[in-house]
């Protein structure tokens, strides 16, 4: 089965991770933005930690078979994925049921890229909605 995910949270994927090194300074992370210091690196670490935690939630059911990097269109994050196991999510009526229970409540970075004022957690749904999965049948 093929899901989309879109959110709030700038989930770049920058592939920056560990702890500043001023001996890899300076380069150009994998969303093509140069890191020169450590204010960048922690940046880029920052996004990079956003993208681990969803692509984490996404694995705690079923294996991940594809996984588009995400982009970013009006300050919406989104990405898509497969998985082999039909219904890992929910039942055929509600495939993301289990999905979006995993993920509500989950911490998240903000401060990034992302949209203004948003509450530092993953919230499934309601009013506070800030990311959203969607099974594409």
């Amino acid at each position: 089965m093929r899901f989309i995910c879109k959110t709030f949270f700038d989930i770049t994927a920058t592939g920056v991770t560990g702890h500043y090194k001023s001996s890899r300074v300076p380069f150009t992370d994998l969303s093509n933005t140069p890191i020169e210091n450590e204010i960048t690196w922690n940046y880029a670490r920052n996004q990079q930690r956003n993208w681990e935690t969803i692509t984490q939630l996404i694995s705690l059911r079923t294996q991940i078979s594809k996984l588009d990097n995400p982009t970013k269109a009006k300050n919406v994050w989104t990405f898509e994925f497969e998985v082999e196991t039909s219904y890992a999510y929910g039942p055929e009526e509600n495939p993301t049921e289990l999905l979006q229970s995993d993920c509500n409540g989950v911490p998240m970075l903000i401060d990034l890229g992302n949209k203004k004022n948003l509450t530092p957690i993953l919230i499934t749904s309601g009013d506070n909605q800030n990311i959203w999965f969607e099974a594409l049948l």
